[in-house]
């Protein structure tokens, strides 16, 4: 059964990119664009890992991470995803408890790299 991947970003075009992508790469890959479509992905089933953009209308990624840990008792992996300057980002990962983070400027493959690689794959 493939690595179930949630990419959470309120970019409908970078969203649907970044799905495909982990598709094409073969795992399960769903979507959420808010906190609401986030809740519904969740009672959907465990996920692996969590892909959450930093600049979200409703909260920033960050504050996400911390509610996924904290509130919602979440054990898989979770990932910033930015276009924030990767020393920025590595800090706010640092502090939200994130397992890591991926620089958007690196790429749609460099994305689906960073998956693989956090989940030993």
């Amino acid at each position: 059964m493939p690595a179930r991947v949630l990419v959470i970003d309120d970019s409908p075009m970078l969203l649907d990119l970044t799905v495909t992508a982990l598709r094409t790469a073969g795992f399960d890959a769903s979507s959420a664009v808010d906190l609401a479509s986030l809740d519904q992905a969740l009672a959907a089933g465990p996920v692996d890992l969590i892909l959450v953009d930093v600049n979200m209308p409703e909260m920033f990624g960050d504050d996400v991470v911390e509610f996924l840990r904290s509130q919602r008792k979440v054990n898989a992996k979770l990932l910033l995803y930015s276009d924030l300057p990767e020393k920025e980002l590595a800090q706010r990962a640092k502090a939200s408890g994130a397992d890591g983070f991926v620089a958007k400027s690196a790429g749609i493959e460099a994305a689906v790299s960073e998956v693989r690689a956090q989940l030993g794959i």
